[in-house]
């Protein structure tokens, strides 16, 4: 990620201002940032942009000199690099991670600004903003260090985490990355059952590690998950899935301006250890909308397990869905990983790893030769063909159709080998799909060196169960 990513021009400041929380007396009574002639324009410039002045929302404490500061910056027009790395959480790292990753969501109208910031042993770290709902707690933090964050991927907050003063079971999801060789920015989500009686519960977190090294980052504030619950649409369809190895209730669909979440239990028929943290055979579901539109997902088949009993609990999380479905189409799946095991973290952090009996798919590749479209065939699921990979100033661009039973998934499975046979990291996670034509993607790398033999992988998908004979619809009728 580039410092240039977190730039805020003034539009954007204008967005930032409906979702923080301040006294409008206090907005009245700035001073000594900017003359009155620049504040009471601005002020008039912000009350065009919010709708109803009344339903204003925001920060009432500490953020008054975050807020002053804006008003200087408006003044400007842009903020400078510079700036915009000393307060990230302005650019909302939630919602910019998770744009980068096409997960897209409503995350910035949503999150909370709590922007606290502890600093031990040469380390500095910032809670910048949490936004919540019955079932995750989402946290977005800033970790600044003396020295270099080198093969630094997160702190992992969760087994640091209390609500209302309990350590609650759960699972999650993290990612991030580097602005500079210094600062990273991250993204946790955290799956649990939060609260019910009450829209708001306390957080305390209390960190005592960050990169081996030992220190104390303790946090307490409070979050409210009023508004992201209210703005849910929350189904209960009445369906019950017999398969080979369980059976299984969706026992909700929750449709939220940052997620699409389906909500099941079930019971395992043999009583299984999971293998390899799978609670049941076919727990990855390919989600399609209504107008037959792949779902891209997010988390997978997390949830809790009951080996004595065989009864577990599951949320399948997808990317928001652009309109409110009739209803959703489900094809099971089952995955065989190509080899590997699983690490599972127990709340005091230790480690346990699970060897996974894998299966290798057959690898499909064609040179880059610059002679397309190219076509690599990936088995029964379909196929993808390669239209063109072009060079544009600091980056390469493949663009590509997936054709087939699932194209979304398929295009996942597209690679770059250099000339030493290592895959080429894109230059974003996020792999673009066209928003009219969802079977067409673009992915983005690093300049290639033209001086240099590249191959363009895929694999023939022999490890993946897609069982059209076990798919079904989930109705969403409220």
């Amino acid at each position: 990620m580039n410092n240039k990513n977190f730039n805020l021009e003034e539009k954007d400041i204008y967005k930032l201002f409906n979702h923080i929380k301040l006294e409008e007396s206090e907005f009245n009574d700035m001073n000594g940032e900017v003359d009155e002639m620049q504040k009471e324009r601005i002020k008039k410039n912000l009350n065009k942009k919010i709708k109803n002045k009344n339903n204003l929302k925001m920060f009432k404490r500490g953020s008054v000199a975050a807020a002053a500061a804006l008003i200087g910056i408006m003044a400007i027009g842009t903020v400078s690099p510079a700036l915009a790395q000393n307060i990230p959480v302005l650019s909302s790292i939630t919602q910019t991670l998770n744009d980068r990753l096409g997960l897209g969501g409503n995350y910035v109208e949503y999150s909370q600004i709590i922007n606290k910031s502890i600093t031990d042993k040469g380390i500095t770290l910032t809670i910048n903003e949490v936004l919540a709902d019955d079932s995750k707690l989402v946290i977005g933090y800033t970790v600044k260090s003396d020295k270099e964050l080198k093969e630094f991927h997160g702190i992992g907050l969760s087994r640091f985490l209390k609500v209302n003063g309990k350590q609650n079971g759960g699972h999650g999801s993290s990612y991030g990355e580097n602005i500079d060789a210094y600062t990273y920015v991250g993204n946790e989500e955290f799956h649990t059952n939060l609260p019910k009686t009450s829209d708001k519960f306390n957080i305390d977190l209390n960190v005592d590690e960050i990169m081996d090294t030992k220190g104390s980052w303790k946090f307490a504030f409070s979050v409210s998950k009023e508004e992201l619950t209210k703005n849910s649409k929350i189904f209960k369809p009445v369906n019950k899935i017999d398969f080979p190895d369980s059976t299984v209730t969706i026992d909700k669909v929750v449709l939220s301006p940052i997620d699409t979440s389906i909500f099941l239990s079930g019971k395992d028929k043999y009583k299984k250890e999971p293998n390899g943290g799978s609670m049941f055979d076919y727990d990855y579901w390919i989600a399609f909308d209504d107008a037959g539109v792949e779902l891209i997902p997010k988390s997978l088949g997390g949830g809790s397990h009951d080996t004595k009993t065989g009864i577990f609990q599951i949320e399948m999380q997808y990317a928001k869905s652009k309109n409110i479905p009739k209803y959703l189409t489900i094809v099971p799946c089952k995955i065989t990983p190509s080899g590997g095991g699983s690490v599972s973290v127990d709340k005091d952090g230790k480690e346990t790893y699970t060897a996974i009996k894998g299966k290798k798919p057959v690898e499909v590749s064609q040179v880059m030769d610059g002679v397309y479209p190219k076509e690599l065939p990936q088995g029964s699921m379909g196929k993808i063909i390669i239209n063109d990979v072009k060079n544009e100033k600091d980056k390469t661009i493949v663009k590509f159709t997936a054709v087939g039973k699932a194209p979304y998934f398929q295009a996942t499975e597209l690679h770059i080998k250099d000339n030493k046979g290592e895959f080429v990291t894109p230059k974003s996670y996020n792999l673009h799909r066209n928003g009219q034509k969802p079977n067409e993607f673009t992915l983005e790398l690093p300049l290639l060196d033209s001086s240099k033999k590249y191959t363009i992988y895929t694999n023939d998908l022999s490890n993946i169960e897609f069982r059209e004979d076990l798919k079904f619809k989930i109705e969403l009728n409220q």
